[in-house]
């Protein structure tokens, strides 16, 4: 079952939204309203980066990825 159409979406939606300050809020919900829109879905890896980040020293690349699973009643 290809699912990568429909997670773009998620992706979409998320992203072109309403601002969210921390990449791990964006991560989360995709994470999260990809588990509830596709209940065949078990587990999902979420990366979310933001190149040329405004921090101190050299940094060329700002990321956090997540893992979520189903819980057990759903």
């Amino acid at each position: 079952y290809n699912f990568h159409p429909r997670i773009g979406r998620i992706v979409k939606e998320v992203v072109e939204g309403p601002p969210r300050k921390l990449l791990e809020k964006v991560a989360e919900l995709i994470a999260s309203t990809t588990l509830d829109k596709y209940p065949q879905v078990s587990a999902v890896r979420v990366q979310v980066g933001k190149p040329h980040v405004a921090v101190q020293g050299s940094v060329d690349y700002l990321g956090v990825e997540i893992i979520r699973h189903r819980g057990l009643d759903g």
